[in-house]
């Protein structure tokens, strides 16, 4: 796999992350916890694909030539499913009483999310997608080191222009990052097909 295509899958994996902080930069952020966001998500989308190729080569040393198409296929249904996400979003609701009884008590926060282990759970989510595309890419043998360390470059660099861009101009970009990301991946795993 060329240095383009780990760019692009790269860029895919961190669409989630940019959407995220855009989000996140909107409703507001200390900086320091801006730079811990960054790293974390950054560390996340190198552990997880490493550990994704670690499995996904093994997987592909057993099964051969069916682990390649096992990977492609992973990374269109990715894609397919970041697709998804975006034409037919879930709807997301709170119950009234527990927001009434949140706003009452004074414990809606901008920070509250991002406190004690929600930012170990934010970073750890938008991550979870590097370890599926991990697995496909070590079923066909993808360099380990530059991919991984272009995957959490990558990451934290979007999720940090994430952060910043949504102080500025709101999540309207995050639709758009998440289509292109879902794009790729569907494009790239039917180029592995081939």
């Amino acid at each position: 796999m060329n240095l383009l295509w780990v760019v692009a899958v790269a860029t895919a994996l961190g669409a989630d992350a940019f959407s995220l902080a855009l989000a996140i930069g909107l409703a507001g952020i200390r900086k320091s916890m801006m730079v811990r966001l960054v790293l974390l998500v950054a560390v996340f989308h190198v552990f997880m694909p490493l550990s994704g190729m670690m499995l996904g080569q093994a997987l592909g040393s057993i099964l051969g030539q069916f682990a390649s198409l096992a990977g492609a296929f992973v990374l269109i249904v990715l894609g397919g499913r970041m697709l998804y996400k975006i034409y037919w979003p879930a709807k997301q609701s709170l119950p009234f009483g527990e927001a009434r009884q949140a706003f009452f008590a004074g414990n809606i926060t901008n920070q509250s999310s991002l406190e004690g282990y929600g930012i170990y759970l934010l970073a750890v989510s938008v991550s979870l997608d590097a370890l599926s595309v991990g697995i496909s890419l070590g079923t066909i043998r993808a360099d380990i080191f530059m991919t991984v360390l272009i995957m959490g470059m990558i990451a934290g660099l979007m999720t940090g222009i994430g952060l910043v861009l949504g102080r500025v101009m709101g999540t309207r970009l995050g639709d758009r990052a998440e289509l292109f990301g879902g794009l790729a991946l569907l494009l790239i795993g039917i180029k592995l097909l081939f």
